[in-house]
């Protein structure tokens, strides 16, 4: 007698984010609960506990008001690990610009440091800062991967995510609330992250 058996089927006719080319590396990554459903090809970061949240860009981050009287100011922002290279400090007069190696160096002859596991920066600028001059910084977060998946975070406490190799550039998404397609700028930490769209 011939038994003739299917024990289980499974198809994969979902949407991805895998792209053709490079094979993408694949892995699970545990999810910040309550962020509600997240889209397949959404960039992720993770924050401070190490948690896969949706990958964004800050601007405008306050870290001081000027007074007059300071040059030094100090602070940690609020969304990290930040992506080096991307930390920009102002106060209307002097912009620092972030060389990628954890230094911060003034337009006007200022310098400053910002750690990228932490967030603490650090800025002196060349002379005080106006009074009623706000000192305010622009970043991104540390971009960790692309989610291959649609994840409903109050279902599920994990996602598969891409973090090398080839993915679909018509289904990458920055923000989940309301996603748009990732700028040129993001598009390139992509790369350099070894993350190729096609």
């Amino acid at each position: 007698m011939t038994i003739d058996g299917v024990v289980t089927r499974i198809s994969y006719d979902d949407q991805r984010a895998r792209g053709d080319g490079h094979p993408p590396v694949i892995v699970g990554r545990k999810l910040k609960p309550g962020q509600g459903v997240l889209p397949v090809g959404l960039l992720l970061a993770r924050d401070a506990s190490d948690l896969a949240v949706p990958f964004e860009t800050v601007a405008g981050e306050a870290l001081g008001m000027g007074t007059g009287a300071v040059k030094a100011y100090a602070d940690v922002l609020a969304k990290a690990p930040v992506q080096p290279g991307t930390v920009v400090v102002a106060d209307g007069v002097e912009t620092f610009a972030d060389d990628g190696f954890g230094r911060l160096v003034g337009s006007a002859g200022g310098l400053g440091t910002v750690n990228y596991v932490t967030g603490a920066v650090a800025v002196e600028f060349a002379a005080n800062v106006a009074n009623g001059n706000e000192v305010a910084a622009a970043y991104c977060r540390r971009l960790g991967g692309v989610l291959d998946e649609v994840v409903d975070t109050a279902a599920s406490g994990s996602g598969l995510v891409i973090v090398h190799g080839s993915v679909r550039k018509d289904v990458l998404k920055v923000g989940a609330v309301a996603p748009a397609a990732p700028s040129a700028a993001v598009l390139s930490l992509l790369a350099e992250a070894g993350i190729w769209p096609n």
